[in-house]
């Protein structure tokens, strides 16, 4: 005679096995995550914008002399924009290169993914550049001229 209730018991038991580790697995990862240090968006920009945006942002950096579009002066975007900083735009734009014509070919890096690499693999690079866009947007529209 088969006993009907042995599959189940033995799924349940291989389940509960398998499930048991994975909350400390998962609050390894979420502390991993919290270490993750993000350079200040003033940094981030330095190294990564100033180049072609300038050093204050209004878009004459040393590479702006060699480049077929002339960068943004990131210090108007909210005068442009009626006034308003458009911050889930910026952040687009920041991470996945916005379809912007002036960037042509995508000749502003998608930092989205640059920042990703430079925080490593997996959740961590994920993480890392999540917390580096939204510092690069903070410190862009903390430059607004007024």
């Amino acid at each position: 005679m088969i006993d009907r209730q042995m599959p189940a018991a033995v799924i349940f038991g291989f389940l509960a096995l398998v499930a048991w580790p994975v909350p400390f697995f998962c609050k390894a990862s979420a502390d991993t995550l919290a270490q993750i240090k993000v350079p200040q968006g003033s940094e981030l920009y330095r190294e990564h914008c100033a180049q072609c945006h300038g050093a204050d942002g209004t878009g004459d950096g040393p590479m702006a002399k060699v480049l077929t579009v002339h960068p943004a002066n990131l210090t108007a975007i909210s005068k442009s924009n009626g006034g308003t900083f458009p911050a889930e735009r910026i952040a687009e734009i920041i991470r996945y290169g916005g379809d912007i014509q002036a960037h042509g070919e995508r000749a502003m890096p998608i930092w989205g993914k640059v920042f990703s690499l430079e925080g490593g693999t997996g959740k961590g690079g994920a993480a890392f550049s999540r917390r580096a866009v939204i510092e690069l947007k903070s410190y862009i529209q903390s430059i607004q001229s007024k």
